[in-house]
């Protein structure tokens, strides 16, 4: 079953890669960083609205997991992912066996990593630092460019321009509370921070097929930290 569906699904991404080379041929091939303030519209996947709960899931999946770290196991931060109603009825299909195999998660990997409709939303459980911040984004982004999903010259500008992006967190830290939103649409990314209280501290929309690649890579590549928890939610309770 999962290959059959499989087989399909290549089918469509290789028409959303396409698509993608096309679009990327007039941003030169390289990220175009604005700043954007209108509120992201409803769409299967949903919405993250102003103090980063979701709307509009309709017809979505989700996926979810909890990050512990060290071998205490210490809480870190939850991670909650929406996939649009197409990619939804072929995760309908691929886990219609019941039960999580390595295949299993091989073939949702290829699905959500490849999705042109996704919602990400992090919420940290405690506080962290800058520096940590950095070495655990790091730690999961440095194996998509050796999955072959974005060049390593992308991956280098990604990892320069973390601190920068993200520098007001730099004497800030992070704090219990504080949630991370990403929204892909096709290949646009749009990323918000919002502090624990609300306030809006990172607002940003990227445009480059790289930039929803890196970001859903990071959570479904082979030996990611997030990937086994977040497949494994699909079948611990309806994932709608």
């Amino acid at each position: 079953m999962c290959g059959e569906i499989l087989a399909d699904h290549s089918k469509l991404k290789a028409g959303r890669q396409s698509s993608r080379v096309e679009r990327s041929a007039w941003t030169a091939l390289s990220f175009v960083v604005l700043t954007a303030s209108v509120a992201t519209a409803q769409t299967p996947a949903g919405s993250a609205s102003a103090d980063g709960t979701v709307e509009g899931r309709e017809g979505s999946v989700r996926m979810y997991t909890l990050l512990e770290k060290t071998i205490f196991k210490v809480d870190v931060l939850t991670v909650e992912i929406w996939l649009g109603e197409e990619d939804a009825r072929l995760l309908e299909g691929i886990i219609a066996g019941g039960r999580y195999s390595s295949d299993v998660a091989d073939a949702v990997a290829e699905v959500a990593i490849y999705s042109e409709d996704a919602l990400v939303r992090l919420e940290f459980v405690r506080d962290a630092s800058f520096e940590q911040f950095l070495a655990g984004v790091d730690e999961n982004l440095r194996l998509v460019p050796s999955a072959g999903i974005i060049p390593d010259a992308d991956y280098q500008g990604i990892s320069e321009n973390l601190p920068r992006w993200f520098a007001f967190l730099a004497e800030r830290g992070i704090h219990k509370g504080d949630k991370i939103t990403y929204r892909i649409r096709r290949d646009t990314l749009h990323t918000r921070y919002l502090a624990a209280d609300g306030q809006v501290l990172l607002d940003q929309t990227d445009v480059g097929s790289s930039a929803p690649l890196s970001v859903l890579g990071s959570y479904f590549v082979e030996k990611s930290e997030f990937r086994k928890g977040l497949v494994s939610s699909l079948f611990a309770s309806s994932p709608r």
